[in-house]
């Protein structure tokens, strides 16, 4: 493969990771990765060729915008929005602030990192007010790896390099869709940074399908669940939904944690403690030989909820 091409695609895989990755986390309130995303796109847009700074180091700067090149003139506002309203405010705020009047004459850029631009129609320019053109100035991730494309092959292997140390791949896979896709959830609930506080919003209620279904193990099931309740019940159903964990893709997840619940039940005389233990380390072993640093209280508690959804033994045992 040419050179040339195997940086480019390594760029296209990072910077497509990441953009995903802002994505799920926008879309369970967590904003650690948004302020990450501000000084990382400031060291990727400066090898390009800028000098930005952090606008927000310096309070009296523009509310607007997050990067400042007083260099070449330019800012840059970092958001995940792409809607007509969070644009119009960038520019409208950033072109009449009062404090920095020298700001109208800089280019303004608004960089898009977990959407695509839209065509838009709205006149951002307010009838020629405003300097900006959005289909130059609204910078989306796919229209950055086309500025990176053309940077020339010394600066695209440079960029390459960088991205290789700022963002880490997942592994290829080398399971089925449903395991993968557990090993997903699970390594997420693996980092502690996407833990969001107990707001007691939610009902820890297992009572009744433990009761029903394990009426010798009921009371150790319920006391592990209720332990753990507190820790991750927040994040679960959320990180659900980010996953996409409905229809089909959780009728099939649902069928493999049967399946291979009822199998350890079976190996364990239907002893459904010990094969729940079995089951745990089954996936901690699994997280580990992939390189991640599993959660036990975030496997065992995922597994209890499932238990409760009777996605796991589905064998009644009395």
């Amino acid at each position: 493969m040419d050179v040339r091409q195997k940086h480019m695609t390594n760029i296209q895989h990072r910077l497509a990771y990441l953009k995903s990755r802002v994505e799920i986390a926008g879309s369970l309130n967590l904003t650690d990765i948004h302020i990450y995303a501000e000084d990382f796109y400031q060291a990727l847009f400066n090898l390009l060729g800028n000098s930005y700074k952090n606008g927000n180091i310096d309070k009296q700067n523009c509310a607007y915008i997050d990067l400042i090149d007083d260099s070449n003139k330019m800012a840059m506002q970092v958001t995940a929005r792409d809607d007509n309203k969070k644009i119009t405010e960038t520019i409208e705020g950033f072109f009449e602030n009062t404090e920095h009047p020298e700001y109208k004459d800089y280019s303004l850029k608004v960089l898009l990192i977990s959407k695509r631009a839209k065509d838009y129609t709205t006149d951002f320019t307010s009838k020629g007010k405003y300097k900006f053109n959005h289909q130059e100035d609204v910078i989306d991730i796919e229209r950055l790896i086309a500025i990176i494309k053309g940077s020339g092959r010394e600066k695209i292997i440079e960029i390459s390099k960088f991205l290789d140390n700022e963002i880490d791949l997942p592994r290829p896979k080398t399971e089925t869709n449903e395991v993968e896709t557990i090993m997903s959830l699970l390594e997420y609930l693996s980092d502690d940074a996407n833990y969001k506080e107990f707001d007691g919003n939610y009902i820890c209620d297992p009572e009744q399908k433990i009761n029903s279904r394990f009426k010798d193990y009921a009371d150790d099931f319920k006391e592990e669940f209720t332990d753990l309740f507190s820790i991750y019940c927040n994040t679960i159903p959320e990180v659900k939904r980010a996953f996409g964990l409905d229809g089909v893709r959780a009728k099939k997840i649902s069928n493999f944690l049967k399946i291979i619940s009822n199998r350890y039940l079976r190996e364990c005389s239907e002893k459904p403690l010990d094969a729940f233990d079995k089951l745990t380390d089954y996936f901690e072993d699994k997280l580990n030989s992939n390189g991640i640093r599993a959660d036990i209280g975030a496997i065992r508690y995922y597994l209890l909820d499932e238990l409760i959804g009777c996605n796991i033994f589905s064998i009644k045992i009395e």
